[in-house]
């Protein structure tokens, strides 16, 4: 369908900042303007650019709750005395990252849904902390994918970086 949604926002950009913005001399309304801009220029990146950057997030998700449910069950299958911490309850938090679909709320909620596996994960390691060593591996792969997330989304929200605060008068 023409214009596109990338042509609707370049339009949306060039009037802004062609058109009304160099009129506005109210120093606030001219603050407004720009982080408006800015709005427009990320949604224009995650258009383009969100579904791999989401695609790309679950994989890595999944990859690393299934390396940590592995090794989770078979540390539960060794600990005969049941000693803390409780791996089968790492194993199952794990587990429902495996039955998280698309459905029908889409990608979005997909990765959504998978962060929240993560966070859930990241707090049963913290939980544990010093009951095995094994936590503290397992802590650092999470982090780890934390940081290659961060890494990820750092281009489409960089446009974002500005102050939103009032100007100093």
């Amino acid at each position: 369908m023409r214009p596109s949604p990338e042509e609707l926002l370049d339009s949306l950009r060039l009037s802004l900042n062609e058109t009304l913005l160099p009129k506005v001399e109210d120093r606030w309304a001219r603050y407004v303007g720009t982080a408006m801009d800015l709005v427009l220029q990320h949604l224009k990146l995650r258009l383009a650019h969100e579904g791999d950057v989401l695609a790309e997030d679950d994989a890595d998700m999944l990859a690393v709750l299934a390396s940590l449910g592995t090794r989770a069950a078979a540390l539960a299958e060794q600990d005969t005395a049941g000693t803390a911490p409780r791996w089968e309850e790492l194993a199952g938090l794990v587990g429902a990252a495996r039955t998280a679909e698309a459905g029908e709320h889409g990608a979005t909620a997909r990765n959504e849904e998978l962060r929240g596996v993560v966070v859930a994960v990241m707090r049963w390691l913290d939980e544990a902390d010093g009951a095995d060593p094994a936590v503290e591996e397992m802590r650092d792969e999470v982090y780890r994918l934390v940081r290659r997330q961060v890494d990820r989304t750092r281009p489409l929200v960089e446009p974002l970086f500005m102050s939103f605060r009032p100007v100093a008068s």
